[in-house]
C-alpha cells in the first residue's frame, strides 16, 4: 500500500510541476496568437501523463486523474478558455488506452519485456500512440460542443503539442540526469 501511495504522490507532484511551468511560461506566449483554444503546441504535462505510467505501471493512472482534476479545476485560469472535465477525462483515457493497446500486443514496457522503458525509441512510440489517441478523442469531442469546423486542426494541435511537449521534457530530464550524474 505504501508503494501505491508513493507512486500516486510522485505522479501528482510531477504533473503539478509541469502544469505550473506550462501555465506560467508557455501559455502566455501561445495566448498572444489566439490559437491556444485549439490546443497547445508545446503541452509539457503530457510527459507527466506518459512517464509515470511507463515507469510505474497502471497505478499511476489514478494519480494522473487526480492531478488533472486539481490542475484544470483549481489552477487553470478559466478566463483564457474553459477546459471541460470531459476533455481531461479523454486525455487521461488516452494513456489508459495506449497502455491497454501495448498489453494487447504483448508489448509491455518492462525492463525485460518486448519493449523496454529504458529504450528511448520505445518510449517515443508510447508517446506517439498516446498523443494520437488524445488528439483523436479531443478532436472529436470539442467540435461537437463548440465550433464544428475546427476538428482536424484541434486533433493536429493536440497530437503535435503532446509529442513536442513530451520530447522537450524528456530532453531536459536527460540533461538534468547527465549534469547531476557528473556532479555525484
Amino acid at each position: 500500500m505504501y508503494k501505491v501511495f508513493e507512486i500516486l504522490s510522485i505522479t501528482v507532484a510531477f504533473y503539478l510541476f509541469l502544469f505550473v511551468i506550462w501555465t506560467v511560461f508557455i501559455v502566455p506566449i501561445e495566448q498572444s496568437v489566439d490559437a491556444l483554444a485549439l490546443g497547445s503546441l508545446l503541452f509539457l504535462p503530457h510527459a507527466a501523463r506518459v512517464l509515470p505510467v511507463v515507469y510505474f505501471g497502471p497505478w499511476a493512472l489514478l494519480g494522473i486523474i487526480f492531478a488533472e482534476y486539481i490542475c484544470w479545476f483549481y489552477i487553470w485560469p478559466f478566463e483564457i478558455f474553459d477546459r471541460t472535465g470531459m476533455g481531461a477525462l479523454i486525455s487521461s483515457s488516452a494513456i489508459a488506452i495506449t497502455w491497454g493497446f501495448f498489453k494487447l500486443l504483448d508489448a509491455e514496457l518492462k525492463p525485460f519485456g518486448n519493449l523496454q522503458n529504458t529504450n528511448w525509441k520505445h518510449l517515443v512510440i508510447f508517446i506517439i500512440f498516446s498523443a494520437l489517441f488524445n488528439g483523436l478523442g479531443n478532436g472529436a469531442y470539442y467540435p461537437a460542443f463548440g465550433e464544428g469546423e475546427a476538428a482536424p486542426l484541434i486533433s493536429i494541435r493536440f497530437v503535435m503539442g503532446d509529442i513536442i511537449g513530451s520530447l522537450v521534457v524528456i530532453f531536459f530530464l536527460a540533461i538534468f540526469r547527465k549534469v547531476t550524474k557528473d556532479l555525484i
